[in-house]
């Protein structure tokens, strides 16, 4: 059993957790998606170019989902202009056998297409702080005002003592900072630190050995996001880690349960079957797909739009357009001049 200790600050009551990752059924998989090189933000039209990352996550979201030991996951967004790892997957596997757990992990990571520049592992929580106001609530976030603080370290020497370096993970991780300055308007649940059970010089991968996730429930309320991007800038010069700031996009369960959207717009302009939509919703939006929802959206597709036209604009009929043509030449005739006015030149 993992040793639990209670302390009481600020009026929370705070749990501090430690362990070892066999002893606990969940193992989580993190996989740093990077951009692909070459990629131009936008083209010279001035319209956005296709986002290969976001298909590629998206598409990896649905063959992790369909793991048998898979629990829940979330995908998240970066939210800086320029981002080394512009998606982010956080999933949840939950076995009794951790090496089963492991392998598992290890297989879905082998399916994904991954390049040499994308960071793929499985993690075990070994340290956590949360409130225990959320202990009961142990489901990832799914509203788009929350985020993670996500700050992933590599150790340079593979002979490194991990237990030594553990026991001071609240200085070196800068948890203690986070924590401590975090307002109480950002609603931070949750500090974990998690850890690659394996490490190996062979592995072409070389994921990151710890990796720190601060959930908060509010940091990226319009309210909050200026001072927690100032936040993660502080902790850039402090930290000899990555760190990045990321927003929940698309929070997920198993493949027997229903899937939230939360940013998408591709997936809202995809809902919008019929010509009478309702507008685009600002919370979570349910994905259901169900039979019965799928043959009433095929019923209700809209007919291909025709070039220069829009079908919620009511196109006029013929009569109206010869009629308005002739209406305008003859208002280019009506400047009431002679004909002979313009055949006659003035010096």
């Amino acid at each position: 059993m993992p040793d639990l200790e209670y302390y009481v600050k600020s009026e929370e009551v705070i749990d501090f957790m430690s362990g070892q990752p066999e002893m606990s059924d969940s193992s989580s998989l993190l996989g740093f998606i990077a951009s692909p090189h070459g990629l131009d933000p936008s083209c010279s039209h001035g319209f956005d170019s296709e986002d290969n990352s976001y298909e590629k996550a998206i598409s990896e979201c649905h063959l992790f989902r369909e793991s048998p030991q898979f629990v829940e996951g979330v995908l998240l967004k970066c939210t800086d202009k320029k981002p080394l790892f512009p998606y982010l997957h956080f999933c949840h596997f939950q076995s009794q056998d951790h090496s089963h757990r492991i392998r598992e992990i290890n297989d879905c990571i082998r399916m994904c297409s991954t390049n040499n520049t994308s960071l793929y592992g499985s993690y075990d929580e070994v340290y956590s702080i949360q409130k225990t106001a959320t202990v009961l609530e142990q489901r990832l976030p799914t509203h788009r005002h929350a985020g993670y603080i996500v700050v992933g370290f590599k150790l340079l020497d593979d002979a490194t003592k991990q237990q030594n370096l553990e026991r001071t993970w609240l200085s070196w991780s800068g948890a203690r900072e986070i924590y401590k300055y975090s307002p109480r308007s950002w609603n931070l649940r949750r500090i974990s630190l998690l850890r690659h059970p394996t490490m190996s010089r062979n592995d072409p991968m070389r994921p990151f050995i710890y990796v720190l996730m601060c959930e908060y429930g509010s940091i990226l309320h319009p309210s909050n996001t200026i001072q927690a991007m100032d936040m993660c800038e502080r902790l850039r010069v402090r930290n000899c880690g990555h760190i990045a700031l990321y927003q929940v996009h698309t929070a997920y369960n198993s493949s027997n349960t229903t899937a939230t959207n939360i940013l998408s717009e591709s997936t809202s302009a995809l809902s919008s079957s019929s010509s009478s939509s309702p507008p685009r919703r600002t919370t979570a939006a349910r994905l259901t797909s169900t039979s019965s929802t799928t043959s009433q959206t095929s019923s209700m597709k809209r007919n291909p739009m025709m070039r220069g036209l829009s079908q919620d604009v009511e196109t006029h009929s013929i009569n109206t357009v010869d009629a308005r043509r002739n209406r305008l030449r003859l208002r280019e005739k009506s400047f009431q001049y002679p004909d002979d006015h313009y055949h006659t030149y003035h010096y």
